[in-house]
């Protein structure tokens, strides 16, 4: 391995998307703050796009579309706090694709640190030139600051203006698509001296920015009504660098209280540039210690999921997290994207903080357990009983998902159903019992967790209606957002997605578990909520009563009447379309409903195989009554994916782990469609490979997803049934795969090759590789062979 598989590197220049895609993936974060990897030289442009986001600082804004008035919440783009201008000998630098003639960008995974370094020519000029050396990073530790270092380097003797600039002037405009909406979340509410208040304009959210610029012989302060300047100039030679520092606080009225303004010059006042660099390289150090995953035989694979594990522990943070009332977005903190909701995407995300990093995860799942009344109110609104979760969650977790959208063509206002996914509120449940599992605590069901939970199960349970000697469950979808409605049924929501209803058996069953743990007061927590006897008796009928389809080869239906659709030549439209992966939006533009035909975004069934396994996922079945042939994992799989346009970057990786699965059950024709699943889906944001979908934010459940692929499926580790279980079937590109593992308190490295693997634990403790149980010593390497 080399030093280049901590880096991301970018050696060329690129405009549009492409460049917003880039800065996407160099954004640096701390779980409180997103600071995107955009030049600091640059204000927005179709080229550049400058972002600073707060966790759970979100805005709602108002605008007529259409005759109607349509409500967004969106995830505030803050001033932007580190835009530096440049004046030589008077005349502003231009700083632009055209001007700059060099550029190299450089994003340091060890030490979460961005380097750009770029030569722009002067004027017209073609004989004068300035380098531009930039250092960014941000404080993991003392979270509220950020830092840096600007140097400048002309190769002639000039008089250089440096105006290290905060700007209010700011709006959401990272996605092009939401631009012709009310893009002003806040105003400046008073600008001072080397800070800035601002007010987002209907959540009150009091947001306070501070700077300390230090460096050069003459400074003065210029302050407008939405910006403040601080200039600083001097005279310079030839080939001498000059260099100044800029310290930067962010402080919000949601998680720090007293006098915000007094608190960020707090934060500048007390630190340099140097202590925040040393502070997230220590950080950095320390963090790869434990949560590295070390891959033999395969640099770009390397490389890129060392990225996603950077993402990852930007995107939540053990110092920033427990004192934040935030979720993680489906995009994180690197963009606009989704308007910075928080999706199901927790799901792909959760069990990786679980492992790595409990106290991230229990954070995490205190923003759901404190939005439970509003769930609540959600049900009531729609009449459901319980807690209802929205698809679409933002500051108050009330439903952001629009109730309809305009239809462009005709102008006329069509239903949005997006909203009916409320599996959502399955994968909330299943990240609590993720935690729970890994860590063996508790701790959240004392907190509000088991009435959250309950509420939860009640929602299903009277959403559950029995026909015949089946309950059936209607009115929802799957995780496949092509089908929206049933063809002629004129409703949103389709019936028996096979999704649901076999995750609501698994919701069940873990009620039913809790019901029977004497660690808890089940009883209590019941009674609290409302959760009657009659309930919890539908409850055990449901749980192996509800229905599903299965035909007589065993293909488990996505949902009722799924197999009397339409089948589309896919050849056909790949042919005349190319890019086929948004088959909807084709069919939509040729007059056709996706409705109508078997097209796929991502397989609801096989979905289950990810969250559940092969084994659990058929128990369910069976609990149910239903029976399934040997060979079922095989044709299901082979059925969907004929189906399946890979329309959402969580699609792959599901693909992928089933493959290894198949591959450890002797088929070993599988290993090969296993890794490039894989390939493609770990490169799903470098590659851009949605063609501009990374400009608005990196994608956090195929991160999440990529490195449960490896540690899960190949590496075989399952913590998820009362023990440490480790089964790995390595592939053939690897050599070596290493990493640690936490599971209950002990710290457990594994070092798989081949054949064999080194474990050891930092305290006693049980795994079991391949059916056998090996007892580790703390502190003793243990070598266990093993045949996958």
């Amino acid at each position: 391995m080399t030093n280049e598989n901590w880096l991301l590197t970018y050696n060329d220049i690129v405009g549009g998307v492409k460049n917003y895609g880039r800065e996407s993936l160099l954004t640096l974060g701390n779980g409180f703050l997103g600071w995107r990897g955009a030049l600091v030289t640059n204000a927005y442009d179709d080229d550049f796009y400058p972002g600073l986001y707060g966790a759970g600082i979100f805005n709602q804004t108002s605008t007529p579309v259409a005759g109607r008035d349509v409500i967004n919440e969106d995830l505030v783009n803050l001033p932007n706090m580190a835009l530096i201008k440049v004046q030589i000998d008077g005349e502003s630098l231009l700083i632009n694709n055209s001007t700059i003639k060099s550029l190299k960008r450089s994003l340091n995974f060890k030490t979460g640190e961005l380097t750009d370094d770029y030569q722009v020519q002067v004027a017209d000029n073609s004989q004068h030139f300035v380098t531009i050396k930039t250092v960014k990073v941000i404080n993991p530790v003392h979270w509220h600051q950020l830092g840096l270092r600007f140097q400048i380097t002309s190769n002639y003797d000039a008089h250089i203006a440096i105006d290290a600039i905060i700007d209010g002037s700011v709006e959401n405009k990272n996605v092009a698509r939401y631009r012709d909406f009310d893009s002003q979340e806040f105003d400046v509410q008073s600008v001072h001296d080397h800070l800035m208040i601002i007010k987002t304009r209907t959540t009150d959210v009091t947001v306070a920015l501070a700077a300390k610029t230090i460096g050069g012989s003459v400074e003065k302060t210029i302050k407008t009504e939405k910006q403040v300047t601080t200039r600083i100039e001097r005279d310079c030679q030839a080939g001498q660098p000059y260099s100044i520092e800029r310290v930067m606080a962010v402080a919000s009225s949601l998680e720090t209280n007293g006098d915000l303004a007094e608190f960020v010059q707090n934060e500048t006042a007390n630190t340099t540039f140097d202590e925040i660099q040393r502070e997230s390289h220590d950080y950095w150090q320390s963090l790869w210690q434990t949560k590295d995953i070390q891959i033999s035989g395969d640099d770009a694979m390397q490389k890129l999921t060392r990225m996603n594990i950077f993402h990852l522990n930007q995107m939540a943070n053990p110092n920033a997290n427990p004192y934040l009332d935030a979720s993680v977005g489906s995009r994180g903190l690197t963009g606009e994207g989704y308007r910075g909701h928080i999706f199901w995407d927790e799901l792909f995300a959760l069990p990786y903080y679980s492992v790595n990093e409990p106290k991230s995860a229990s954070a995490v799942l205190n923003y759901r357990t404190k939005r439970l009344s509003a769930a609540e109110k959600n049900a009531t609104s729609e009449n459901e009983s319980g807690a209802m979760y929205p698809w679409q969650s933002g500051m108050y977790g009330d439903e952001q998902s629009q109730l309809i959208h305009l239809n462009t063509v005709d102008n006329t206002w069509i239903p949005d159903n997006s909203r009916l996914q409320r599996h959502i509120s399955l994968a909330i449940a299943y990240n609590m019992w993720v935690y729970q599992q890994v860590t063996g605590r508790y701790n959240h069901l004392d907190k509000g967790g088991l009435n959250m939970l309950i509420q939860i199960g009640r929602f299903w349970i009277n959403k559950a209606e029995k026909i015949g000697d089946r309950y059936q469950i209607k009115g929802v979808m799957g995780p496949n957002e092509f089908h929206e409605e049933i063809p002629g049924a004129h409703a949103g929501g389709l019936l028996n997605n096979a999704y649901t209803n076999v995750m609501v058996v698994w919701l069940l069953n873990y009620l039913h578990d809790l019901s029977q743990n004497v660690k808890i007061d089940f009883d209590a927590a019941a009674r609290s909520v409302g959760y009657t006897k009659n309930e919890a008796e539908k409850a055990e009928d449901i749980r192996h009563h509800l229905k599903l389809s299965i035909d007589d080869r065993g293909i488990v239906e996505q949902y009722e009447g799924f197999f009397k659709l339409e089948q589309l030549d896919f050849s056909a439209y790949q042919a005349k379309y190319g890019d086929i992966h948004r088959i909807d939006r084709i069919l939509k533009a040729e007059g056709k409903s996706p409705d109508d035909y078997q097209v796929i975004k991502q397989a609801d069934f096989l979905m289950l195989l990810y969250n559940l396994g092969a084994q659990q996922t058929e128990s369910l079945i069976h609990q149910l009554g239903y029976q399934l042939p040997d060979d079922w994992l095989a044709k299901n799989t082979a059925y969907y994916l004929d189906r399946t346009t890979h329309g959402s970057t969580t699609s792959r990786p599901v693909f992928a782990g089933i493959y290894v699965e198949l591959a450890r059950q002797g088929d070993t024709k599988f290993e090969t469609q296993a890794y490039d699943f894989l390939t493609d889906a770990i490169g799903s944001d470098y590659y851009d490979i949605q063609g501009g979908t990374t400009a608005e934010g990196v994608h956090m459940g195929v991160m999440g997803e990529t490195l449960s692929v490896i540690q899960n499926d190949y590496a075989g580790v399952d913590l998820l049934h009362g023990q440490f279980t480790i089964n790995p079937r390595l592939p053939k590109q690897w050599a070596e795969l290493r990493f640690t593992q936490q599971y209950r308190g002990a710290l457990i490295d594994i070092d798989i090759k081949p054949t064999v693997m080194v474990l050891m634990s930092d305290q006693a403790t049980t795994v079991h590789v391949y059916g056998k149980a090996i007892d580790l010593v703390a502190g003793e390497a243990k070598e266990v062979s093993y045949h996958g």
